[in-house]
């Protein structure tokens, strides 16, 4: 797991987006119960460590904001400018499609998008995918049961991000990270149907 430094308090831009984003999410929780705000922490955290300047970072914090609250790209453009706007928009779903439509939509997206909204993807994916191990080797049913598709469509969804970044070129340390949580939920959905 690649592992990475607290974004930096002393960075006005980022700590605007921290704030920004925890608001934005205040009342919504991840699938295992966390407060959301969580995700966007450890996605930017990530980045961090990769090396990535302050509107990378902010837009890693605000990556889920207009996909999941009412906040829209164009209060995000205003508020912190076209660049960290941009970025978030490379990587939103639009859910006015249908899940089969959407999910390829985005991937095609975020395959045209700049190496930065790759790399948001990658930490995105791979932040996901932990928890998802996480909840697994737990057996986790109450969390687990949340997916819509089940363990065995969520290894195939990340497995279908994992090729998309691969041919894209995003970062090799976190493509290799998600392909390592992959194997593992390989691992724990092949010891479940052992057992069964």
């Amino acid at each position: 797991m690649v592992t990475a430094p607290s974004p930096s308090a002393h960075r006005p831009l980022v700590g605007e987006a921290y704030a920004f984003a925890a608001d934005a999410h205040r009342e919504q929780r991840r699938k295992d119960g966390q407060a959301f705000i969580s995700h966007p922490v450890r996605v930017a955290r990530l980045l961090v460590a990769r090396g990535y300047g302050d509107e990378v970072i902010a837009a890693a914090l605000l990556h889920d904001v207009v996909e999941d609250t009412p906040i829209t790209l164009a209060e995000l453009q205003e508020r912190f400018g076209p660049a960290v706007a941009a970025l978030v928009d490379w990587v939103t779903e639009d859910l006015r499609l249908p899940p089969p439509e959407r999910r390829h939509a985005y991937r095609e997206r975020v395959r045209r998008g700049p190496r930065a909204a790759r790399d948001i993807c990658a930490a995105d994916k791979l932040c996901n995918a932990t928890d998802l191990h996480r909840a697994a080797e737990e057996d986790d049913r109450e969390t687990l049961a949340r997916f819509f598709d089940g363990l065995a469509g969520q290894i195939t969804r990340l497995q279908d991000d994992l090729a998309m970044l691969d041919e894209a070129g995003a970062d090799s340390a976190l493509r290799d990270a998600i392909r390592d949580e992959i194997a593992g939920l390989e691992q724990v959905l092949s010891e479940g149907s052992r057992r069964r």
